[in-house]
C-alpha cells in the first residue's frame, strides 16, 4: 500500500474512514482501505498538531451526525476523540468524554471495557476502576479468564488509598435480583408468601462472591427487609443445575446497626448463606405480614459486598426491576415451580384483614314505615383466635334531614349517632360505643333504636365494629354491616266532603246580642259538613288501627270550626287493617262565621292523625299524620241540598227526597224549580214551581221518587235557576247520596 502525503481523512461514512485527496483528484488515487490509525489506534502516534486537527475534524463530524440523529456514529466519533486524548496523555479530558459513554452508550457489548480500566488506573479514579473491573472481569464482558479471578484484589496495585473506598453501581449486568409474591393479593394480618431470587451472571472461572447483607425497600405498608449473611446456614434444597432454595424466618429488629442508611430504622431481619457461586441462582423464601391495606411495590433492592480494601454496593431501583415470572416450592423430587401470583414491579394489593367478628341483627328488615320507632337487638360475636377489644359505630346514610337517628341504648346514658348525608364530602365524626373486651368465641348483646322521619326516603344503615385482637394491638380491624332500608308511608287516604242540613234555626237579624265578645262566641252564618276518610294500607303486614282523629290545623277569614266523630262511625274501636285493605272514618264538621254580616268564603285546613301499631307483641304505638285537602266554604252563596232517608223508604214503593234551597245572601232571591222526567223513575211533586226567599232563609221542596229499576244509582235531575243572578245552582247530595258530575244520586236496592 502506498502512503500518500498531504492527505487528510474525509467525513466518516457509516462509521468507517476513507483516505481521499481533497485537491488534484486526477494526480492522486483513492484507496478503499482504513488508515493505520484505524487499524491499530494505540500503535500509531501523532504529534500534537495532528491530534488537534483530528479532534477538530471529529468535532465537526459529531455536529453533522447529531443534526441527523445518527446516534451510533456520534458515539463512535466521541470514542475516537477519547482515544486521541489518551494518546496525548490528556487523561482528564479523556475521562470527561468517555465516562458518559460508559453509562449510556449503545455499544456497551462491543468489548471496550479494558480501555476504561486503563483510564481508571491513569486517573487514580477508584470508582471507575471498580466499576469497569467488575463488569469486565466478574460479569464476563472482557476476555475469558484462564485462572480463578478474585475481584476483591483488583485494587492491590493502587497502593495506599487512605480511607476505605465505597462504590455504588447498578447491578443489572452483574447479578439480578427479583422479588415475587405467591398470591395475587394479600390481607392485613395474614402471612403473605414471598420469594427473592438472586442470580449470578459471573464467569465460571471467578471465585464466589459473598454479600454482607441484602436490603429490600418497599412502597406501601410493608417494613423493609434485611437479609444478613451467616456462614454455614444450610439451604433447604439444592439442585445440580445451580438452583438453591432457602427458607428464612423474619423477625423484627429495630436496633439493627446498619452501614446502609435508610429513612426507616425498623426492619424485618433474617439470616441466610449469601455466598453465591458463579452461575448459581439462590431463592430466598419467606413470609411477610402486612399491617395496613395498600398497594405494595418494590422500591429498591440494595446489596453490599465488603472486602478488605473496598466496599461495593449493588443497587436495583424500581425502574430497572425485572419481573419475576415463577414461584418456587419444595416437592418430593426436589424443587418445583409455578407461575408467580404477583411480582414486585407491578405490586400487590393488600386488602384489609378479613374480619372474624360477626354482627348479627336478626330483627333487621328492609322495609320500615315512617314515624315508627324501631327497637333492635344486636349480637356481636368474636370468632377470632384471641380476645378482642370492640368499639361500635352506627349511622344512617342518605339525604339530609330525611334519615333517622341511631341511638345506642345503655344503662347509663343513650348514645346518639348523627345522620350522614351521602353527598357530604367531609367525613363526619360518629360517636362510638365502646363495647369492651369480648372473649374468644364469646358474644355480647346490646340494644339500639331509631325513629323514622315523616318523609318517605331510602337510606343505608351502616354498623361498624372496630376492634383489635390482643395479640396484634397495633392492627385495627373493622367489620362493616351495610343494609339498605326503605322508609315508606303506611297509609294513603282519600276524602269525601258532603254538606249536611243544619236543622237549627238560622241566625236572626232582629235578635239583639248582648255582651258580644268575638273572641269567645260566633253569631254568624253556620254550615254543617261531613267528611269520610278512606284509609288504604300499603304496609307489607297487618296493622292495628287504634284511633283516627281529624284535627283542625287552621281556619281563615273570621270563622270558627269544630270537628266531632260522626254518630254513624265506629272509628273509635280498634281495628286490624290488612295489606291493601281499607278502613273508613267519618267526622262531622261545624263551621260558623263570627259576625253575621260576614259573607266571605272560609278556608279550613285539616290533618288526619292515625294512631297505629304493628300486630306484634310489645309493639309500641305510632302516630302518623296525613295531609287533608282544604275545605272551602262559600258562606255567602245560595245552595241546594238534596236529602233522602233510606230507612223511611223500607217497605214503601217510593223514596222521599227533599231539596232544601238556602239563601244566605243579603238579597231577595227568586228561584225557578223544575224536575226533569227520567226513564229510571217516576216522581210525585211539583213539575215546575217558583220559590222566593228573603235573606238568610231556606225552603224545602219535597218529592216522592218511585224507582222503575233496581240495583243501581238513579239521578233525579232537579233544575234550580237563580233568576236574580241568572245562575243554575248545582244540587249537592248529603249523607247517603252520591255526588258526581251529573248531580246527586240515590241508590236503589235490588229486590229480594
Amino acid at each position: 500500500i502506498r502512503e500518500r502525503r498531504h492527505c487528510r481523512p474525509s467525513l466518516p461514512i457509516n462509521g468507517d474512514f476513507y483516505i481521499q485527496q481533497s485537491a488534484m483528484p486526477a494526480l492522486y488515487d483513492t484507496f478503499l482501505i482504513q488508515e493505520p490509525l484505524r487499524q491499530d489506534p494505540f500503535a500509531v502516534t501523532h504529534n500534537p498538531s495532528d491530534r488537534a486537527t483530528l479532534v477538530e475534524v471529529y468535532s465537526k463530524s459529531i455536529e453533522f451526525f447529531e443534526e441527523r440523529s445518527r446516534r451510533r456514529a456520534v458515539e463512535r466519533l466521541r470514542y475516537e476523540v477519547g482515544v486521541l486524548y489518551m494518546q496525548g496523555g490528556e487523561w482528564r479530558k479523556a475521562l470527561r468524554i468517555l465516562e458518559p459513554l460508559w453509562r449510556n452508550v449503545s455499544w456497551r457489548k462491543e468489548g471496550w471495557w479494558a480501555l476504561l480500566g486503563g483510564l481508571g488506573e491513569r486517573t487514580s479514579n477508584v470508582t471507575r476502576l471498580l466499576r469497569t473491573d467488575a463488569i469486565n472481569g466478574w460479569a464476563g464482558f472482557g476476555k475469558s479468564l484462564k485462572e480463578d479471578y478474585d475481584f476483591s484484589k483488583c485494587l492491590q496495585d493502587m497502593g495506599d488509598l487512605g480511607s476505605k473506598p465505597r462504590v455504588v453501581i447498578r447491578a443489572d449486568e452483574l447479578v439480578s435480583f427479583t422479588l415475587g409474591f405467591g398470591t395475587t393479593q394479600g390481607n392485613v394480618g395474614e402471612p403473605l408468601p414471598a420469594q427473592m431470587i438472586v442470580a449470578s451472571h459471573a464467569q465460571r472461572s471467578t471465585i464466589p462472591i459473598t454479600f454482607s447483607h441484602i436490603l429490600v425497600s418497599f412502597e406501601g405498608g410493608l417494613k423493609d427487609i434485611r437479609f444478613q449473611h451467616e456462614a454455614g446456614t444450610e439451604s433447604s434444597h439444592s439442585t445440580s443445575d445451580g438452583f438453591c432454595l432457602c427458607d428464612i424466618s423474619l423477625h423484627t429488629d429495630p436496633d439493627i446497626s446498619s452501614s446502609l442508611k435508610t429513612a426507616s430504622s425498623d426492619y424485618l431481619s433474617g439470616t441466610s448463606e449469601l455466598t453465591i457461586d458463579p452461575g448459581e441462582t439462590k431463592i430466598l423464601s419467606f413470609d411477610l405480614v402486612p399491617r395496613e391495606s395498600s398497594t405494595v411495590r418494590v422500591a429498591c433492592i440494595t446489596s453490599l459486598v465488603e472486602t478488605e480494601s473496598f466496599d461495593l454496593e449493588y443497587v436495583v431501583s424500581g425502574a430497572d426491576y425485572v419481573r419475576q415470572e415463577d414461584f418456587w416450592f419444595e416437592t418430593t423430587e426436589g424443587i418445583g415451580r409455578r407461575p408467580a401470583g404477583s411480582n414486585g414491579a407491578d405490586g400487590i394489593r393488600i386488602q384489609p384483614k378479613p374480619p372474624k367478628v360477626q354482627i348479627n341483627v336478626p330483627q333487621l328488615q328492609k322495609d320500615y314505615l315512617i314515624d315508627e320507632t324501631v327497637r333492635l337487638e344486636l349480637e356481636i360475636k368474636n370468632e377470632e383466635d384471641d380476645d378482642a377489644e370492640v368499639t361500635l359505630e352506627a349511622r344512617f346514610l342518605g339525604q339530609a334531614d330525611t334519615v333517622p337517628t341511631w341511638v345506642w341504648i345503655t344503662d347509663q346514658k343513650d348514645i346518639v349517632s348523627p345522620e350522614g348525608p351521602l353527598d357530604d364530602s367531609e367525613e363526619e365524626s360518629t360517636p362510638s360505643y365502646n363495647l369492651g373486651r369480648i372473649e374468644r368465641s364469646g358474644s355480647r348483646q346490646l340494644n339500639a333504636r331509631f325513629t323514622a322521619r315523616s318523609i318517605p326516603t331510602e337510606a343505608v344503615l351502616e354498623i361498624k365494629a372496630i376492634y383489635n385482637v390482643l395479640s396484634e394491638p397495633d392492627t385495627p380491624i373493622s367489620k362493616v354491616l351495610v343494609h339498605e332500608v326503605v322508609f315508606d308511608r303506611p297509609f294513603e287516604a282519600n276524602y269525601d266532603f258532603q254538606p249536611c242540613i243544619d236543622h237549627r234555626a238560622l241566625p236572626n237579624y232582629f235578635t239583639i246580642i248582648e255582651n258580644h265578645n268575638p273572641n269567645h262566641s260566633a253569631h254568624g252564618l253556620r254550615q254543617l259538613w261531613t267528611t269520610t276518610a278512606r284509609l288504604a294500607s300499603f304496609a307489607p303486614e297487618p296493622l292495628i288501627i287504634n284511633e283516627m282523629t281529624l284535627e283542625v290545623s287552621g281556619v281563615h277569614d273570621g270563622a270558627i270550626c269544630r270537628v266531632e266523630y260522626s254518630s254513624s262511625s265506629d272509628q273509635r274501636q280498634q281495628a286490624v287493617l290488612a295489606p291493601n285493605d281499607f278502613h273508613e272514618g267519618r267526622f262531622d264538621i261545624s263551621a260558623q262565621k263570627i259576625d253575621i254580616d260576614d259573607r266571605l268564603s272560609t278556608v279550613i285546613e285539616f290533618q288526619l292523625k292515625v294512631r297505629w301499631q304493628r300486630n306484634q307483641p310489645d309493639a309500641s304505638p305510632t302516630t302518623t299524620v296525613l295531609t287533608v285537602p282544604d275545605l272551602i266554604i262559600p258562606f255567602g252563596e245560595p245552595r241546594v241540598l238534596a236529602t233522602t232517608n233510606s230507612s223511611q223508604a223500607e217497605g214503601l214503593d217510593f223514596h222521599p227526597l227533599d231539596y232544601t234551597i238556602e239563601n244566605p245572601s243579603t238579597h231577595v232571591l227568586n228561584f225557578d224549580v223544575s224536575m226533569e222526567t227520567n226513564d229510571d223513575f217516576a216522581f210525585s211533586g211539583p213539575k215546575t214551581t217558583s220559590v222566593q226567599l228573603v235573606p238568610v232563609s231556606r225552603h224545602v221542596v219535597r218529592y216522592r221518587i218511585v224507582p222503575l229499576v233496581r240495583g243501581k244509582w238513579i239521578t233525579p235531575n232537579l233544575r234550580v235557576l237563580d233568576t236574580h243572578f241568572n245562575q243554575v245552582l248545582k244540587v249537592q247530595g248529603t249523607a247517603g247520596m252520591r255526588n258526581d258530575k251529573r248531580g246527586a244520586s240515590i241508590w236503589i236496592d235490588a229486590e229480594d
